[in-house]
């Protein structure tokens, strides 16, 4: 009779320290990809392009090519599109974009945003296209919408209460945050945008810890119940990057008034096939703030189109 012991050469013995073996690498394994996520979010989320074209006659009208001074001593690069229209604009457009590329891959959307008859200030950040570094960031993206506020207030004249702020996908949660930092806006336009960064990372990493991972949040829906303006929320039912119920959500904690449109389109094309729809809903934004602000704003004599 044996001792009862298993030997260290036994299948059993053998079987054991495999998966001990495969438990520990799996685990390193995985502290190292949650490290990487950690580390190196900025990299994954951020996706510049660093250098940009001019649009010469792809936009389809005379621009000019500005810059801006942010922060001490950087600047950001941008494009001032008047409106085509021969009457005053009622108000212009800030258009902020998403996370990919630079201004160059605006142009159709650009085509597509001048139809409304409004002049619009579309800004590489910082990191992006021909705008100074470094790196973009959540709060450097944020400061960045700031500057081109305040350049339109008061380099290009324009009253606060004459500003829409369009914001793209990632664009959309600027757009959110500068609407709280600078209330007075006419009104919102979200385009495809996320709830926050947070659900599209469980989206996509669903096997990692991401709220407790991540440090660049873009938490749009935590900032929608919170502004003051007239937002209009434009969405594709066919994107495959953003979900659509995602639109819902965010129309559902928005504070009225408040439009939403789902268009036939993708992540990409909504605006562009949105159409008469939009056009219709930017107007009567438009036309809701020169309203409501009135009675408080008289005298406000600001250059309509500088």
């Amino acid at each position: 009779m044996g001792s009862g012991r298993i030997s260290a050469r036994t299948p059993i013995a053998i079987a054991t320290r495999a998966v001990i073996a495969i438990v520990v690498f799996g685990g390193v394994g995985y502290a190292a990809a949650c490290g990487y996520l950690w580390a190196w979010q900025r990299e994954i989320i951020f996706l510049p392009e660093p250098t940009s074209l001019h649009p010469s006659g792809e936009i389809g009208t005379a621009y000019q090519s500005v810059r801006i001074p942010v922060s001490t001593d950087g600047f950001l690069a941008a494009w001032w599109l008047p409106s085509a229209l021969p009457e005053a604009a009622p108000a212009a457009v800030l258009y902020l974009h998403g996370n990919e590329g630079n201004l160059v891959r605006e142009i159709d959307r650009l085509q597509a945003l001048r139809r409304l008859g409004l002049p619009i200030l579309a800004i590489d950040y910082r990191g992006y296209g021909q705008s100074s570094g470094p790196p973009p960031s959540e709060a450097q993206v944020y400061e960045d919408a700031v500057a081109a506020w305040d350049y339109l207030a008061s380099v290009r004249g324009w009253a606060p209460t004459r500003l829409v702020i369009y914001g793209h996908s990632l664009g959309g949660a600027v757009a959110a945050e500068l609407a709280l930092r600078r209330p007075a806006a006419c009104a919102i336009v979200l385009e495809s945008t996320f709830t926050s960064m947070a659900d599209m990372g469980r989206l996509r990493y669903p096997m990692f810890p991401i709220d407790w991972l991540l440090n660049q949040r873009f938490d749009t829906a935590g900032r929608v119940p919170r502004l003051s303006q007239p937002i209009v929320i434009v969405h594709g039912t066919r994107d495959d990057i953003v979900p659509v119920d995602m639109a819902g959500r965010l129309f559902a904690a928005a504070r009225e008034p408040k439009r939403v449109l789902l268009v036939d389109g993708g992540h990409e094309d909504a605006l562009q096939n949105s159409g008469q729809l939009l056009h219709e809903a930017i107007t009567q934004l438009v036309r809701q703030c020169d309203d409501r602000r009135r009675p408080a704003r008289e005298g406000t004599h600001r250059n309509h189109e500088p």
